[in-house]
């Protein structure tokens, strides 16, 4: 059974359907990415896995239970979470703070989680009273990225985690990608980059005009001549 599946996803925003027939799947411990020009959907199917976006048709399976409609703060305490590309952070609450928000809904101690995260990034705990809207784009990230963690989630959603980084603070963003992947979370990421994504992911998709246009290994899609010219610019 695998973690996550999706089958004839239609979905968008109102009358305008961006997803056509969209179909997926997500192992257990997997890094999928999905690539695609601008406007293909790849944020729009993320949104609707999540239940920002209810699909019209189709249906959205995770851990062999239909969640298809429910709302993000169900879906959330099922073990998924959801690192959106922009307003990812509170910028007037310090790092620490951040995290803290991450795990609103345990009742528990979530001190040993919190150590979890700050070991996953460092660089967070060094910076751990400093206030968010003080720090760099990628430092930003990190804090979106670890928030999302503190849940300690069995699947991670991430859209596109490197837009708008310096080539240094992406590839800072990709290496923790890896790690958080390495503590047994799947992860499925939707990315510009395309070639720094299907790198490191086991397998991807192109989405094209809200369709499935593509899928293979992340090798393979790296080593094909079409996908090269028409969506790694190459």
């Amino acid at each position: 059974m695998s973690l996550l599946t999706g089958e004839g996803i239609h979905s968008g925003y109102g009358d305008m359907e961006v997803l056509h027939d969209v179909s997926f799947r997500i192992e257990e411990k997997e890094i999928i990415s999905i690539i695609g020009p601008n406007g293909a959907g790849k944020s729009t199917l993320l949104k609707t896995i999540f239940g920002l976006l209810k699909p019209t048709k189709g249906s959205v399976t995770f851990k062999g239970n239909s969640i298809t409609g429910l709302t993000p703060d169900r879906i959330v305490r099922l073990g998924m979470a959801y690192v959106p590309q922009v307003e990812n952070v509170f910028p007037s609450l310090t790092v620490h703070e951040n995290l803290e928000m991450g795990a609103f809904i345990l009742t528990d101690d979530f001190s040993a989680r919190l150590e979890d995260v700050y070991e996953l990034f460092p660089l967070l705990k060094k910076r751990r009273r400093q206030r968010v809207g003080k720090m760099s784009g990628g430092e930003r990230q990190m804090v979106a990225m670890g928030r999302a963690l503190m849940l300690d989630p069995e699947l991670l959603l991430l859209d596109e985690p490197s837009a708008a980084l310096a080539p240094k603070l992406a590839e800072m963003i990709f290496e923790r990608i890896t790690a958080i992947n390495e503590t047994s979370v799947s992860i499925l990421i939707v990315e510009q980059n395309a070639k720094e994504s299907l790198k490191l992911a086991d397998r991807g998709y192109v989405l094209a005009s809200g369709q499935n246009r593509f899928e293979d290994t992340g090798e393979n899609l790296l080593a094909n001549e079409e996908i090269g010219q028409l969506y790694l610019g190459g």
